[in-house]
């Protein structure tokens, strides 16, 4: 079962906040919660008037887990973090590290800047959810988690931290054994329900990206928390996440070859991947898709050993 639109449950514990295009998850304990993805810049504001409607205090937020530092995962923290008073966050070393680089930040600025934009041309936010301006290029980290920490959540509840590398080198995925809830980050791509389509999201390396999706799916999860366009409930509905996601990241790979071996230049290849991907969710610019889709290419040539050319 498919949850949108937020706010809503996920199940007697999670709540999924934000919006479709940026859910963020917030897990209830006995005194505290513990929210899970740091969004986009407008995600701040839209998350406090959520818990202003739904009369949850801003002092139950004590932990902030950030899965992995790229601009749409970590830009309301700021914010949040002034907003939630006592809150921590969290991440790993290598996306602690991006996050105290003024040049990463200001570079976040820009992206989040234009999902802004996307994001009040489709009337997902108003004009009130627009970010402010950072007053620094940093977004400081409390304490860093690796593979087999716990993020304890409620008295005798805890997430298991799992390094998921692929699609960044810092991506974290967290699984909670009692509800088997299981939050991915963007280890299984990007999500598209209008077309129960995958975009296979292998930044970092094909390898270990494919690695990261089937020690995933083997956890055998039954509350699937995705970082784009929703949620997922029941143990057959995630089984076949993943194996649609696999199934699509390997065609999508095999495509990639086949057509690097027939001589095509790898900026075609890109060119016309991203403008597939792009006629389904133009959330940003068509060469913004282009360009990512040129990380895919050349992360599967690579794969194959071949040279590339173009």
């Amino acid at each position: 079962m498919l949850i949108k639109n937020p706010p809503v449950a996920v199940s007697d514990k999670v709540l999924m906040l934000g919006t479709n295009a940026y859910p963020m998850f917030l897990y209830s304990g006995e005194g505290e919660g513990t929210l899970f993805e740091g969004g986009v810049g407008a995600m701040g504001p839209l998350l406090l008037e959520q818990f202003e409607q739904l009369g949850i205090r801003r002092d139950f937020v004590k932990q902030i887990v950030v899965t992995h530092a790229h601009p749409d995962h970590v830009m309301a923290v700021p914010l949040l973090r002034r907003e939630f008073p006592g809150a921590q966050v969290l991440a790993s070393g290598a996306a602690a590290k991006t996050m105290g680089i003024d040049k990463a930040i200001g570079f976040f600025c820009k992206i989040d800047g234009a999902l802004t934009g996307s994001l009040l041309q489709s009337g997902a936010i108003g004009d009130r959810h627009r970010p402010q301006a950072l007053t620094e290029m940093r977004i400081p980290v409390d304490r860093l988690l690796k593979e087999g920490d716990a993020v304890v959540v409620d008295t005798g509840v805890a997430f298991r931290v799992l390094e998921t590398p692929g699609h960044s080198e810092c991506s974290l995925s967290l699984f909670e054994p009692d509800t088997r809830t299981l939050v991915i980050s963007d280890a299984a791509g990007y999500y598209l329900p209008e077309h129960d389509h995958w975009w296979p999201n292998y930044f970092t390396g094909y390898a270990p990206y494919v690695s990261s999706l089937v020690r995933l799916a083997k956890l055998g999860a039954e509350v699937l928390c995705l970082s784009h366009n929703g949620a997922v409930r029941g143990a057959r509905a995630v089984a076949r996440c993943f194996r649609d996601a696999l199934a699509a990241t390997k065609a999508y790979h095999e495509r990639i070859v086949a057509e690097a071996k027939a001589g095509k230049a790898p900026d075609q290849i890109a060119a016309e991947l991203g403008a597939e991907v792009h006629a389904k969710t133009p959330l940003l610019p068509l060469d913004f898709f282009q360009k990512n889709c040129a990380v895919l290419v050349k992360q599967s040539i690579a794969y194959e050993g071949l040279e590339q050319k173009g």
